[in-house]
């Protein structure tokens, strides 16, 4: 078992930039200027064996461009990434089979992310025919073992989508995930189209599989109930920047970012029964829409913070309040500290 202070992933200095659609300016060499968006804009943090990794923010705010990148579906504009100290060239074919071998993916949508035409058998075992390192003898054991693993009854393997329940697919697509050993999970919004009753069930699922199977998550949702309940560590994002990341007991319970404290004090209240369902594995859905937009330089939250002050202007640094802790703002900063 890989020691809990060992990185499997690093990620320094990400920024992913996308070519907007609208056009500004004419340029006189294209005919039209091209403007671009920084999806993701200089995002460094690193996972280690064991843990599980909470990536929250509004919708928007880079979370699924980061664990796209991590699975080779887009290409960092710049900045680095290693797995398990082995740094990704995204233009070198054997550096993204790497990495797909070792990171797997389940994605908010069960019914999208799985073909209709098929059934949970074939697939399940569209992972092991992509893989071309699996015997196909040695199929049906590892899939009937996978399925059992994520609690699917054997039933269902000869069945489509269409036949199961929203909280099945998403044991398929979790099947699909892991029939092949993965260094790390990525779990982008796995319960947010689930009710309460159901996301209890594959969250205690979660937790189990990665006991039995010595797994890493990275958990991206925007419910910070589930984020509680599930990790370990926390990183907080709004529009493609880090504002605060440290353990979730530190960024939940004494939150520094004035956006942090924003994200919490919009956590609605709960009743009874669904507090009961929290303490078993689920959480409140707690959709953060911020309607506003980034300032175009300086801190991005400047155009709404409460604590907004002349020195906003620029941009903060990632700053250490305390071991593991980190925030970007200026308030934290020594010169502002009063």
């Amino acid at each position: 078992m890989m020691a809990a202070s060992s990185p499997i992933v690093e990620v320094e200095a990400l920024t992913v930039r996308f070519r907007a659609r609208e056009q500004q300016r004419v340029s006189p060499f294209s005919g039209r200027a091209q403007r671009w968006i920084s999806a993701v804009d200089r995002v460094s943090f690193s996972i280690n064996g064991g843990e599980t990794f909470g990536l929250v923010g509004e919708t928007g705010s880079g979370k699924s461009t980061i664990a796209k990148v991590l699975v080779g579906l887009y290409r960092p504009t710049s900045g680095r990434v290693k797995l398990l100290g082995r740094e990704i060239n995204f233009r070198n074919k054997g550096d993204l089979a790497y990495l797909r071998r070792n990171v797997g993916i389940v994605f908010q949508d069960p019914v999208g992310s799985l073909n209709p035409r098929l059934t949970v058998r074939d697939i399940i075992a569209e992972a092991l025919i992509a893989a071309k390192s699996v015997p196909e003898e040695e199929f049906d054991p590892r899939i009937v073992d996978i399925l059992e693993r994520v609690g699917l009854r054997r039933s269902a393997l000869t069945m489509h989508p269409r036949e199961i329940s929203g909280g099945e697919k998403q044991r398929v697509s979790l099947a699909r995930a892991l029939v092949l050993p993965k260094k790390l999970l990525i779990l982008d919004e796995p319960t947010s189209s689930l009710d309460m009753t159901i996301q209890a069930q594959v969250l205690n699922t979660l937790r189990k599989l990665k006991e039995e199977l010595d797994l890493t998550y990275l958990f991206i949702t925007h419910d910070l109930n589930v984020i509680r309940y599930m990790s370990s560590k926390i990183a907080v994002l709004f529009y493609g920047r880090m504002m605060e990341v440290g353990s979730t007991v530190d960024v939940l319970s004494a939150p520094k970012h004035p956006y942090s404290l924003e994200l919490l004090s919009n956590i609605p209240q709960i009743t009874k029964r669904e507090q009961q369902l929290i303490s078993h594995g689920a959480g409140g859905t707690a959709e953060i829409l911020v309607e506003h937009h980034p300032a175009p330089s300086g801190c991005n939250y400047r155009t709404v913070c409460p604590r907004v002050f002349e020195k906003c202007v620029n941009e903060p640094a990632l700053m250490p309040l305390a071991p593991g802790h980190s925030v970007a703002c200026f308030l934290y900063h020594d010169d502002e500290k009063k």
